[in-house]
């Protein structure tokens, strides 16, 4: 009796099986990773590109310089659709101090999504009643 040693020169089928399946779940996760960056980096450039319009308006109010308090509302136009914004100026304590809050709002993917910006402003002084205040304390 010879025993023959037989040289095995490929794959099983169960290795093969095996083997794909692996290599299968493996891209599906990749896949699912590429998905989540996306919806991050969507949601990432909404929050973004509302900063920037709410810190636009928050300029505007604040450059137009009669800060009283008051509420208004309104949309961003052909620009920007969908952005609506919704601006509310506060006394606050302090004399000449105002508290100015801008809420962007947007849909994303069917969400509403908003951002909300806040900072204090003081009272500007017209240019003439600064100079004459300087020129009271020269004399």
């Amino acid at each position: 009796m010879t025993r023959r040693i037989y040289k095995s020169k490929g794959f099983s089928l169960v290795e093969m099986l095996t083997a794909l399946t692996i290599f299968g779940l493996g891209v599906l996760g990749t896949m699912e990773v590429f998905a989540v960056s996306l919806r991050s980096t969507s949601a990432s450039l909404g929050y973004t590109h509302a900063s920037l319009l709410a810190q636009q308006m928050m300029e505007e109010t604040i450059a137009e310089g009669d800060l009283m308090p008051w509420e208004d509302s309104g949309d961003f136009g052909a620009d920007h659709p969908g952005h609506s914004w919704i601006l509310e100026i506060k006394e606050t304590e302090d004399i000449d101090l105002y508290e100015l809050e801008v809420v962007v709002t947007w849909s994303d993917r069917g969400r509403d999504k908003e951002y909300t910006l806040t900072t204090l402003a003081a009272e500007r002084q017209s240019s003439f009643a600064a100079t004459e205040g300087q020129e009271g304390r020269s004399r």
